[in-house]
């Protein structure tokens, strides 16, 4: 038999049920503002009075989800890490999604683009449509079409959830930025970015956008009708090539991509809006990946190696930082990353998404039997952001 959910003979337990039907829903109303997905789900199932208060609320999610696309389908699969042992698999969202990459992402919206071989095979429309796709909701929207030769390179994504407000940014050619925004007709030029041209790693944060190549890093004021450049510094002794990968010498027998070293910088901007650079790097015939964190200390140019990032962890993938302390499912002082080099994939690359443990300087990955069950799918983490019902 099983045992009651709560103490005490059956009336003295009928009370308690109608205490928590008839607690004020100004303050059920916080208790819901303050839940994660899991136990959202969980606390609107208690009475139909919950029910109702939650229809005012969402789930306050900090926690980076998994998603997962499996090759050449329409759906794509989200896994909770609050919830250990279980997936979920989204609506069907549309026949080009299986034909499409995500290039960035922005809570819930992602930035799908064509892949190249399925615009091949579409040999008179050969054009770059990208498009915005919530898939939680599977609203949409379209971009301009960006002819072939306009190949965009390192882009950003940018929404607010409630107007719609919209913004992508993107590397064409390496030569010069272009983007679209919330009421724009075409792609346009952004003239003002003068030297983004040679960027390979961007964030966009409080209407800032940070660029980092090989040489600078700059900062662009976007709060007004014009981006203005704000703040610009040397990072050339401190970095790497954007994707910088190299081989000692031939080892017979062994095939020569699995004996490449491979590196990579990337940016990220943390809570407090202070610029991180993370360096990784992974050595020939190792399934280990390490990392090296720099913090710019105040505008003197000078970059100090930081081992701890204390209550906080780094979600690569975004470029941002998010809290984490004292929050099931998520591992403060860590990197929560994708593959950095997806297009070279090896005998030593069986899976693409892992944590970093900075206390232990150990990598981690997500429950072995979410990992084990797709290997080889695409795959990166990102920040849900869950809509009122």
């Amino acid at each position: 038999m099983a045992s009651p959910l709560l103490p005490g003979p059956p009336d003295q337990r009928r009370n308690l049920d109608w205490c928590w039907s008839k607690l004020p829903s100004d303050l059920m109303q916080l208790v819901f503002d303050r839940l994660g997905f899991a136990d959202f789900q969980r606390a609107k199932s208690v009475c139909s009075s919950w029910l109702s208060v939650s229809r005012n609320s969402q789930p306050n999610n900090q926690i980076p989800w998994m998603i997962r696309f499996p090759k050449d389908n329409n759906h794509c699969l989200l896994f909770n890490p609050e919830e250990e042992d279980k997936m979920y698999k989204t609506p069907n969202l549309g026949n080009d999604f299986a034909k499409s990459s995500c290039i960035a992402s922005y809570g819930s919206w992602l930035l799908m683009q064509p892949e190249s071989e399925y615009m091949e095979e579409d040999l008179d429309h050969q054009c770059n449509n990208l498009y915005i796709l919530d898939l939680l909701t599977r609203e949409r929207i379209n971009l301009p079409i960006l002819q072939p030769e306009f190949g965009l390179t390192c882009l950003i994504l940018w929404i607010d959830e409630k107007s719609k407000d919209h913004l992508v940014i993107g590397m064409a050619h390496e030569e010069l930025a272009i983007s679209f925004k919330k009421g724009d007709s075409s792609w346009k030029q952004i003239p003002t970015l003068s030297g983004i041209e040679e960027c390979f790693s961007m964030v966009f944060k409080d209407h800032k956008l940070y660029c980092l190549s090989n040489y600078k890093l700059k900062v662009f004021d976007f709060s007004g009708d014009i981006p203005v450049k704000v703040f610009k510094t040397s990072v050339s002794k401190l970095l790497n090539n954007p994707l910088c990968i190299s081989m000692r010498m031939r080892l017979p027998g062994i095939p020569m991509k699995d004996q490449l070293n491979h590196f990579k910088d990337d940016m990220v901007v943390t809570l407090a809006g202070d610029v991180l650079i993370v360096k990784c790097h992974r050595p020939s015939l190792s399934k280990i990946w390490s990392f090296e964190i720099y913090k710019m200390e105040g505008n003197n140019n000078k970059w100090e190696k930081t081992v701890s990032l204390g209550d906080e962890t780094i979600l690569l993938d975004l470029g941002i930082t998010v809290l984490a302390k004292d929050m099931q499912g998520i591992k403060a002082n860590s990197i929560y990353f994708s593959n950095p080099t997806p297009y070279f994939k090896d005998q030593y690359d069986e899976n693409e998404i892992f944590i970093f443990d900075l206390d232990s300087n150990t990598v981690e990955q997500p429950h072995r039997s979410v990992s084990s069950s797709f290997p080889r799918s695409r795959a990166r983490w990102f920040l849900p952001c869950f809509k009122r019902e």
